[in-house]
């Protein structure tokens, strides 16, 4: 009588095999980007050593490639951030950034989007960092806007009189108002002009900057207190009569209505509104 011979089971043989089986292309993909995106090291396993250096190094190589590739990124969106810090600072800060804020997006455009808030809670202490870079990524954003037609002059020559008081601008897609502590609009300007950045200073009133796209420029420049504040009511849809009112307690009454229409004037001019339409 032959010896029993003992054989696995189905299922058991089935277990094994998978345990052995090598990872699909699909799942070496997924283990390559958490290893690169969030340092796990599980994708070690399946990478040999070569003849001059082992499998840490050669993977590292893939590492440096991506955060050196996002902090040019965040560069090309803030460039003048990255002329007044210098090379050194600002490489630690993107550093920094990238370690706290993980890509999650497949487009680059909006990975340094975080960045102004994230230099705002890493430095307190320098307000003007988060401001200059607030700044420059309300430029991108303009220019990213989505398009619409600004309003004209024209369009408000066939309004009747009596319904200009009840009148609601709307403004344009790339329009941003910017409230600033410090003179990071300052330093901005200078180092757009390639000249020595001024000393930094706290502003004793905050500045007001607003920001758009005309045509297909963005712009700014400051607003006066006054502007500021009738722009922000224009935004939450406070009708024009409503807005000669606020202008009228704001400063001299009797030339409220000729300033209120001046700002808009202005306004419609730059490009910074898209619709006017009367309240229903």
């Amino acid at each position: 009588m032959s010896p029993p011979v003992a054989v696995s089971s189905g299922k058991a043989q089935s277990s094994a095999k998978a345990e052995n089986a090598a990872p699909t292309l699909s799942e070496m993909q997924e283990a390559f980007q958490r290893a690169v995106i969030s340092g796990d090291d599980a994708v070690l396993n399946e990478i040999l050593d070569n003849s001059r250096t082992d499998r840490n190094v050669l993977f590292g190589v893939y590492r440096h490639a991506y955060a050196a590739r996002l902090v040019e990124v965040i560069r090309n969106d803030h460039p003048f951030l990255s002329s007044y810090l210098g090379d050194d600072v600002f490489n630690e800060i993107a550093r920094a950034y990238i370690e706290a804020c993980p890509s999650r997006n497949q487009n680059a455009r909006w990975f340094s989007h975080r960045l102004p808030d994230f230099i705002a809670e890493t430095h307190p202490n320098e307000p003007h960092l988060a401001e200059l870079a607030t700044l420059e990524r309300a430029l991108n954003d303009a220019f990213d806007a989505p398009d619409a037609e600004p309003l004209a002059l024209s369009d408000l020559a066939a309004v009747p009189p009596e319904l200009w008081a009840d009148l609601i601008f709307e403004p344009h897609s790339s329009a941003q108002r910017l409230v600033f502590t410090t003179n990071a609009h300052a330093l901005w300007l200078s180092l757009k002009k390639e000249e020595t950045p001024p000393q930094v200073e706290t502003h004793p009133a905050p500045e007001n900057i607003i920001v758009w796209r005309h045509e297909t420029t963005p712009k700014l420049r400051r607003m006066s207190g006054e502007e500021a504040m009738m722009w922000n009511e224009t935004v939450n849809g406070v009708p024009f009569g409503s807005l000669c009112e606020l202008v009228a307690i704001y400063d001299d009454p009797d030339s409220a209505p000729l300033r209120a229409a001046q700002h808009l004037q202005g306004w419609i001019i730059s490009g910074l509104l898209a619709k006017a339409q009367t309240e229903e």
